[in-house]
């Protein structure tokens, strides 16, 4: 009977309520304010316009006790939260203790005895796994009756951290082992280096595809803001998606003219420019949104009017990091500093994206392929422009690449299945989040540093 009697450690662990209720308070307060703070935010800015244009508004009160009373439901995010990082504290001596009990019957047949420290991965995992496991069931559990998908980016989100764990651990083994033997070169160093930006450069290759033709796999939300950040015209966007399906054909009257005439007609250009069974080649000045002929002018200023738009955004973003610490005149100048690079990558993502369309189809396009009819160019530019775009990353200090990549690949993961799909398949999704949160855990608990970012070090401050 000795075997099943639990240790005094054990005991300790399980009768310390404070070590297993402080990190569920920590997480589910983070939770809730994740979840709290942007719909409050967007209710003060409605109550501030509607004063602005003098109109009454007696549904904002009511609107934030709606809020306060749905944060508190078991199946929104605050509850899943607290229920993953409390569920595994409380769980890991439960673990410890079982295959501390299993590890000593298995020696009893002859088995190799296993250390503490193998124990204790072991454990963690399959604490961490299982509350996560748990907690993304609960998170499902709301519109039952309905198709699931609601946590699909939480979860393709915990499936990118889990990689990057998993494929940072085996290159530090790998590096470790060749610095050894002197055998790590200048290629690797170049991964190396490099790895961050080439996953987003990917990333946004595919969502930027997604978004000119098949904008569906994006959330409407998502396709808003590039739409907006990008000042692409839609009737613009339209036409290269008939090019792409064969519906606008140069030389072939399809009833595609009234498509771009329109906007010629707004941009104060000759309307025949914009009829495909005229013009060879729609004339780079539609393209350019008559702003320029000079297509690196027209460059410059997609630069600007979206290096404009992201520095105020960054400059808010900005300063609220530094609040906590106080505002001093160096730290203001930083904020400024900082924002202003920020706002710099997006600047070049989107001036990339619209000079790299105006070289293949008008320059580089003719020069490299002279044989190849105009409808090919205009599609190859859009491809050539997902592609090279995202390389405006390497604009970014190397520290903020990572970041910016971890943010924008599960979105780019989403795009390769349904945003929505039927309830019997939901244990796969909760499986594939559990593995994928038991292996961020375990390195948490293990190698801190394996999680990077500030998801790692906010996540080990809740852990902890």
């Amino acid at each position: 009977m000795d075997l099943f009697r639990m240790p005094p450690h054990g005991l300790k662990e399980l009768n310390n309520y404070h070590h297993l209720f402080h990190p569920f308070l920590k997480a589910y307060g983070l939770g809730f304010l994740y979840y709290l703070s942007p719909r409050i935010f967007s209710l003060v800015l409605l109550r501030v316009k509607r004063r602005i244009s003098n109109k009454k508004n007696n549904v904002v009160s009511p609107a934030i006790i709606d809020i306060f009373r749905k944060s508190s439901e078991l199946h929104r995010f605050p509850a899943f939260c607290g229920a993953t990082i409390g569920g595994w504290h409380v769980l890991q001596p439960i673990f410890e203790k079982s295959l501390e009990t299993l590890g000593k019957f298995s020696e009893s047949l002859g088995a190799e005895k296993a250390t503490g420290e193998q124990r204790r991965r072991v454990a963690t995992f399959l604490a961490s796994a299982s509350a996560s496991a748990v907690a993304i069931r609960q998170l499902n559990s709301r519109n039952v009756e309905g198709p699931a998908g609601r946590t699909l980016d939480l979860t393709l989100f915990a499936v990118v951290r889990a990689l990057d764990v998993v494929i940072g651990e085996i290159w530090a083994r790998r590096k470790a082992h060749r610095a050894h033997s002197k055998t790590f070169t200048r290629l690797d160093r170049i991964i190396e280096n490099n790895a961050d930006a080439a996953i987003f450069a990917a990333s946004a290759a595919v969502i930027m595809f997604s978004w000119l033709y098949e904008p569906e796999k994006l959330p409407s939300s998502y396709n808003k803001w590039i739409t907006k950040i990008s000042e692409a015209d839609p009737r613009l966007i339209t036409t290269l998606r008939r090019i792409r399906s064969g519906q606008f054909v140069y030389g072939k009257e399809t009833g595609q003219a009234p498509l771009l005439q329109s906007l010629c007609g707004d941009l104060s250009l000759p309307k025949i420019w914009g009829d495909p069974a005229v013009t060879k080649r729609i004339p780079c000045e539609i393209v350019h949104h008559g702003f320029s002929k000079s297509c690196e002018l027209h460059a410059c200023w997609r630069f600007w009017n979206a290096w404009k738009a992201a520095f105020t955004m960054y400059l808010g973003l900005n300063f609220l990091v530094r609040l906590r610490n106080g505002l001093t005149i160096h730290t203001s100048l930083r904020a400024v500093g900082d924002a202003a690079k920020s706002a710099a990558f997006l600047g070049t993502f989107v001036g990339t994206f619209w000079y790299t369309i105006c070289l293949t189809r008008t320059r580089l396009g003719p020069l490299f392929w002279p044989q190849s009819e105009q409808l090919f160019l205009e599609n190859l530019c859009v491809k050539l422009s997902c592609l090279s775009c995202g390389w405006s990353i390497l604009v970014e200090p190397a520290h903020r690449r990572s970041e910016i990549a971890f943010f924008v690949a599960p979105r780019a993961l989403a795009t390769f299945m349904p945003r929505k799909y039927e309830r019997k398949h939901v244990w796969k999704e909760t499986l594939v989040f559990a593995v994928s949160a038991g292996i961020v855990f375990t390195a948490l608990k293990e190698n801190p540093k394996r999680v990077r970012g500030v998801f790692g070090k906010l996540l080990g401050s809740v852990v902890s």
